[in-house]
């Protein structure tokens, strides 16, 4: 029995080894990286990488959110037509701006967030600004409108 050939066979059956084991950890490890896994854990809390979408109650689409590996990284609000209101962008570094909508399309609040690292979740950085029922803002208002 030739040792060179037993010896070259072994190390390529290693090598396949350890590279299946390694591309099985980092797929893993990276699992809520991978587009498609969105969804929220038993605490409601997102997880995963894709889009949630909310639905006004006669069905038309209200917003639409963007996460990667659980934090949210943009937000598109529409009216009930379909006419796009805002769209917001979040940065760990400089937070958000999230917006509640009335049944009508018109804005109830509007809330500033900011990252906190040891939730991995944006939270409210402030008091937010509430809106009449015209979506206009009233700046000293201490509850929502409606």
């Amino acid at each position: 029995m030739n040792l060179r050939r037993v010896f070259k066979y072994r190390l390529k059956t290693l090598l396949i080894i350890v590279t299946l084991i390694a591309l099985s950890l980092a797929a893993y490890i990276y699992s809520d990286a991978i587009p498609g896994t969105y969804h929220k854990n038993e605490h409601g809390f997102p997880r995963g990488t894709g889009v949630a979408e909310y639905r006004y109650a006669n069905g038309s689409l209200m917003i639409r959110e963007w996460y990667f590996r659980g934090l949210i990284y943009r937000s598109t609000w529409f009216t009930p037509e379909g006419k796009e209101l805002a769209t917001e962008t979040y940065d760990k570094a400089t937070g958000g701006v999230g917006y509640y909508l009335r049944q009508n399309g018109t804005i109830r609040s509007k809330y500033t967030y900011e990252y906190m690292p040891e939730l991995h979740i944006y939270g409210n950085a402030g008091n937010p600004i509430y809106c009449d029922a015209n979506g206009t803002p009233v700046p000293d208002a201490t509850e929502p409108i409606d």
